[in-house]
């Protein structure tokens, strides 16, 4: 199942350290102080701070001092242990406090009389309560706070049996856990292993393919962790994913709808706050969450959404049920709802039906089955505690899970939350049912890295030669480079233009090494390519250049150079060496002797690799001779040793090709006169690295 439509967050509460030179600050906790609650519209539980030293100017927006939330305490030597001007607002002075609500930092004082470190209220009695309820230690703080504020909540603690990381790699698999691109806080919420990123086209890979410019993605590990983790929303908002499913009949008609009411604020879902309340009630759901539930799923401002508008075969679907990932989810729900089964009371073709028929399925399929909080509706971790009870699970753990976002458990216990708040019904007597995992971390956060976070090389070049058959996700390569030309030139180019590439450029190898090409997402996020470099041939000591009385003939000179020859051929040059190296060594042989190169069409040559069937003239005052170059196993001309060379010796050697004059004898590796398959097979071995060819 799916939750697709998000509601952006009313609420999104994260407190920060923002003031500079800070040397210490401490969780706090604020108690009730007389006279300083806050008349906020905003609906905060908190109470205020103080703009001034006067404590005289309110901060407007909410506080949230005695929500379980951090606050911080700034002890910077300015601000720490102010004396009051006024003794009966602050006897004991003020503290300087910021706080950061819907991403706006707010600064002001508090009487320090009313602070307190929250690890305090972990009374005897509380530990006692929390210990024998099933919670470990790391629960103990948060649950303190809440309890002291809210003496009427009770928490219980539902012992998964689960080890928490195997938790997270199980709702890591497939579509079970989704994020839109514009919920993942600049793309670091987003997972980007290979089914989830396409480096290659650098974009995300996305579930749904009817979301446009923002669609559902996988998330990333880290983030199923952090939303995964009760610990991390055990306050005053957010803890209403955990509250029980089931109907409150101790609750009055009138204090629903005023929160159902004030849960659609405007929406269009307004017009139906009647059939919700009495969904609840034919359903034993609680109709309040179902109203956030359809807030979340299908809202859409003052005109009736694309679920909830009677377009498909006149079908409404006010909880997207059956609206699966892939083409056209809505679509998906909308069919659903043109299906026949009298006891919920489907088809759902008139609003009312769907909404109440809609609640009774949530009922039959979760609160029933156990699946009874938005929490375990979207993480299914509940089948080791139902055996505890000695029940039967309907479903085994990870199965049957309603939505996809793993953002939904806490936008529905926002939404939840502003309306008890809104309505003063938020110190009523509630049961949270709380998991607890198996072997779980000291904490988890979520990433705050910004940025695009492809670090992958679209190519990569070594001496203008694009390397062969090269793969982005492929970080070491090896390259042998003739040591009587022992210069490289590295080159590459990124998938991404807002990665940066660090290691290419020109560089003199004086001995085997490894040059590493550094490239670093936008995101910061690093790939390190490897050349692994080897230094090959024999070292040729270039002779000294001849005084002109001394000079030599072709023969001499070319036996002075280090030039293996015969009357047709020259050879013994490494593969890949560049065309300079003949040029070099006869001349620094000789300094009278004119070189002139062309390749095996009869083009001069001036630039290159040396390959076979080039043609080499030399002069030498009157005297001419003409050579061809062989490279040793490379029979096409190329330079390069390759299957392509390998399969015409093969050819040759089974009759249905021929080869002659330089090539035939590039192909006799073995040096017999004789072109047999020792030949073809020791290129085969050049070609997989195994052996190479002496030249």
């Amino acid at each position: 199942m799916k939750n697709y439509k998000l509601i952006f967050i009313i609420f999104a509460i994260s407190f920060c350290l923002s003031i500079n030179n800070v040397q210490a600050s401490y969780k706090a906790y604020a108690s009730n102080p007389s006279g300083a609650k806050c008349e906020l519209n905003s609906g905060s539980t908190g109470y205020c701070l103080y703009s001034n030293e006067n404590l005289n100017e309110v901060v407007h927006g909410p506080v949230w001092l005695d929500t379980g939330n951090e606050v911080i305490v700034l002890q910077d030597g300015k601000h720490a242990d102010i004396p009051s001007n006024d003794i009966n607002k602050c006897k004991d002075g003020y503290t300087y406090v910021s706080h950061v609500y819907n991403n706006n930092t707010y600064y002001g004082y508090y009487c320090k009389t009313y602070l307190k470190a929250a690890s305090s209220l972990i009374t005897d009695a509380l530990a006692t309560e929390f210990k024998n309820a099933g919670f470990p230690d790391s629960y103990f703080e948060k649950l303190a706070v809440l309890k002291t504020a809210h003496p009427n909540w009770n928490f219980k603690a539902v012992n998964t049996g689960l080890d928490f990381n195997t938790a997270v790699l199980n709702q890591s698999y497939g579509d079970r856990s989704l994020l839109r691109i514009s919920m993942s806080n600049n793309y670091a919420y987003l997972a980007i292993d290979a089914s989830s990123f396409d480096y290659r086209n650098d974009k995300y890979i996305p579930y749904d393919s009817k979301t446009g410019s923002d669609p559902w993605c996988k998330a990333n590990t880290s983030t199923i962790a952090y939303y995964l983790d009760p610990r991390n929303f055990l306050d005053d908002m957010y803890i209403f994913q955990f509250e029980t499913l089931s109907y409150d009949e101790s609750i009055s008609d009138e204090k629903i709808l005023n929160s159902i009411n004030s849960i659609f604020g405007n929406d269009y879902l307004k017009n139906y706050s009647n059939d919700f309340l009495e969904a609840g009630k034919q359903s034993k759901v609680n109709p309040i969450y179902l109203s956030s539930l359809s807030k979340e799923e299908v809202h859409n401002g003052p005109t009736p959404g694309t679920a909830i508008d009677g377009k498909y075969n006149g079908m409404y679907n006010f909880y997207n049920i059956g609206a699966t990932s892939g083409v056209d989810p809505v679509y998906r729900g909308l069919q659903f709802a043109a299906g026949v089964d009298e006891s919920i009371l489907k088809p759902w073709n008139t609003p009312s039906r769907a909404i109440i028929g809609g609640a009774k399925w949530i009922y039959n399929n979760y609160v029933y089955t156990g699946q009874d909080t938005s929490y375990f509706k979207k993480y299914n971790v509940v089948y080791n505690y139902i055996l505890s009870k000695n029940q039967k699970p309907v479903y085994n753990n990870y199965e049957h899970q309603y939505m996809q976002n793993i953002k939904a458990p806490s936008s529905e216990a926002a939404t939840t939350y502003k309306s008890y708040i809104n309505n003063n019904m938020l110190d009523l007597s509630y049961t949270f049912y709380i998991p607890v995992y198996t072997n779980m971390p000291e904490k988890t956060q979520l990433s705050n890295k910004t940025g695009w976070p492809n670090n992958y090389l679209k190519n990569m070049s070594i001496n203008g030669q694009n390397i062969p058959g090269f793969n982005g996700e492929v970080e070491n390569y090896n390259y042998n480079l003739d040591i009587n030309n022992p210069v490289i030139t590295i080159g590459a180019t990124s998938v991404s233009s807002s990665a940066k590439i660090e290691g290419v450029g020109t560089f003199e190898i004086k001995e085997n090494t490894t040059k590493v090409v550094k490239v670093t997402a936008q995101n910061g996020d690093i790939k390190n390519y490897k050349i692994n470099i080897t230094l090959v041939g024999t070292k040729v000591e270039i002779p000294k250049p001849q005084s002109p009385e001394k000079t030599k003939n072709i023969l001499d000179t070319l036996n002075s150079s280090g030039i293996k020859n015969n009357d047709k051929y020259l050879y013994g040059f490494n593969v890949g060496s560049d065309i300079s190296v003949i040029k070099q060594r006869i001349t620094n042989a000789n300094k009278n002797a004119v070189v002139t190169m062309k390749n095996s069409s009869g083009t001069n040559k001036n630039t290159g690799i040396i390959a076979t069937g080039d043609v080499i003239t030399i002069t030498i005052g009157s005297e001419t001779k003409t050579y061809q170059v062989v490279i040793y196993g490379d029979v096409t001309g190329t330079g390069k040793i390759s299957a392509a060379g390998y399969l015409k010796i093969k050819d040759t050697i089974m009759g249905t090709a021929s080869l002659s004059g330089v090539y035939k004898e590039a192909a006799d590796v073995d040096r017999n006169g004789k072109i047999l398959a020792s030949d073809y097979l020791r290129i085969k071995d050049s070609i997989m690295g195994i052996t190479s060819i002496e030249q």
